[in-house]
């Protein structure tokens, strides 16, 4: 009987690795990018996502974006079935509202078959924009200089009389 037995399962071996498997890597998605701009006073953040799903039998696509911002509980954005671009990335805009301060911003994936981006993306978000931050810096060093201008001409006036 043990000779039968194992005589079955070898058989039944044999026949299993006979059959033909066709494996599927797909590749976890990834946070490429995220362009940060200022837009009457709320904070966009525009993600670009790769994604390179194989040609599997299910469905395979990103389905969540998570953004958490600072200490905050973690925001997940249900983005539904994106279309890819010839270079297998898509873009998402997500509108944070106003954002007080430079809090850092972390923006994940989540494909429906692989799970979480291992490539993600994080970073500083600005309170103000750059060109924003330019024209303060510029109004500031103005404002110092006429003011040093004026204390100059006070002093040699001074001096004079």
């Amino acid at each position: 009987m043990n000779k039968a037995l194992g005589l079955s399962i070898l058989v039944i071996s044999f026949l299993l690795s006979a059959v033909p498997v066709k494996l599927s890597f797909a590749i976890v998605p990834e946070v490429r990018s995220v362009a940060v701009y200022s837009e009457g006073g709320d904070t966009i953040l525009n993600i670009t996502i790769y994604h390179y799903p194989e040609e599997i039998i299910t469905p395979h696509y990103v389905d969540i974006i998570r953004i958490t911002v600072g200490e905050n509980a973690p925001i997940e954005y249900s983005i539904g079935v994106q279309p890819l671009t010839s270079q297998n990335t898509f873009n998402i805009t997500y509108n944070l509202g106003q954002v007080s301060g430079t809090p850092s911003v972390l923006v994940e994936a989540h494909c429906i078959v692989n799970g979480w981006s291992t490539s993600n993306w994080s970073g500083q978000v600005p309170e103000f924009s750059l060109a924003t931050l330019l024209l303060m810096l510029t109004l500031s060093t103005s404002l110092i200089l006429v003011g040093f201008r004026k204390v100059r001409q006070k002093s040699t006036h001074n001096l004079i009389c």
